[in-house]
């Protein structure tokens, strides 16, 4: 089969790529795979576990091949859940298995869809609504982990809310708190065509630099890019007895000083940490928003061809132009 193969750091080589065969697994034809932050730090800062590997752990597939007995038939649409547990460890035996000390992981740990083709588990693949297209399903993912985060504590209906991240995580996760009951949604960002591209969401754009001036201004507060700043800029426009979800992965160290630490004392604040999702409900419940109050589509700014990929990873790395979500298309259109 045809795969992006990631050779060794920051080589990106589309060829032909042996597919591993799993017994039991069903045989999927990938339909589209989208690009993570996460594969731009994996393929270009020697992030990787191991070379050669097939990146992509977000998206969504036709299924060619079932085992006997298997509840999917070839033909069914499915949305691809990419964390696979061990199953043993004290996480999973209590049901949490995006916790798992010892999985492991489409497009990471092991080959994922940046190919034509992929062998993955029954207990990993949710049917598509027929009102849901595939490009949609394949931003399932950032759309689970989006949702997972701002659940991890009661949202009320009336109340504030501040994103910190302008990219796919930060508006869908700003989505998620509008469906929630939030009724004054901000989304703050440096990128000023990020701001203008939250805005058509319905979102007030805020200018990340000026975010002193909102000091105490909101019930709830997502931080979604994960640096040190962002996280004291979260803290600081928490209002009294709010939450901060904390949902970008850390990019650096972060230190506090006692009057800042003070604060968050005398001001009642809370703070949950989220990692990854879980099939259900995280997974059900965006295969269920999407295409009504969800809106994926326009989060899809791009799309490429498995033989064009390395010049468009190439683009992205150099941040040339506007770019939300982009797809990879492996074995082109197949709506």
């Amino acid at each position: 089969m045809k795969a992006l193969v990631l050779e060794a750091n920051a080589r990106l080589v589309c060829r032909e790529h042996e597919l591993r065969v799993v017994k039991g697994w069903y045989r999927l034809k990938i339909a589209a795979a989208g690009i993570c932050g996460s594969d731009l730090g994996r393929g270009f800062n020697s992030s990787a576990y191991h070379y050669p590997l097939v990146m992509g752990h977000e998206f969504s597939a036709v299924v060619e091949e079932a085992p006997q007995g298997g509840r999917f038939a070839p033909g069914a649409r499915v949305a691809v859940y990419p964390l696979l547990p061990c199953g043993t460890c004290a996480p999973c035996q209590k049901g949490h298995i995006q916790l798992c000390l010892n999985y492991d992981y489409f497009g990471s740990r092991r080959d994922g869809a940046f190919a034509q083709a992929l062998y993955a588990p029954e207990s990993h693949l949710l049917p598509i609504p027929d009102d849901v297209s595939l490009e949609e399903a394949a931003l399932c993912e950032p759309a689970a982990v989006a949702y997972h985060g701002v659940s991890m504590h009661s949202v009320a209906p009336g109340r504030t809310a501040l994103v910190i991240g302008g990219g796919p995580i930060g508006l869908i996760a700003a989505q998620w708190l509008r469906i929630k009951g939030c009724t004054s949604i901000a989304v703050a960002d440096i990128e000023e065509a990020k701001l203008d591209f939250a805005a058509t969401f319905g979102f007030t754009a805020i200018d990340s630099r000026k975010l002193d001036d909102f000091a105490d201004a909101f019930d709830y507060v997502a931080e979604a890019c994960g640096l040190a700043i962002t996280r004291r800029a979260a803290i600081a426009c928490c209002a009294r007895k709010g939450h901060v979800f904390f949902i970008g992965n850390p990019a650096d160290d972060w230190t506090l000083e006692k009057a800042f630490f003070s604060s968050i004392l005398r001001r009642e604040i809370s703070f949950t940490g989220a990692w990854n999702s879980v099939p259900d409900p995280d997974w059900k419940t965006v295969l269920a928003h999407a295409g009504k109050d969800l809106d994926l589509k326009p989060l899809i700014t791009g799309r490429t061809s498995l033989e064009d990929a390395p010049a468009m990873f190439d683009r992205l790395i150099r941040h040339e132009g506007f770019h939300c979500k982009t797809l990879i298309l492996p074995n082109g259109d197949i709506e």
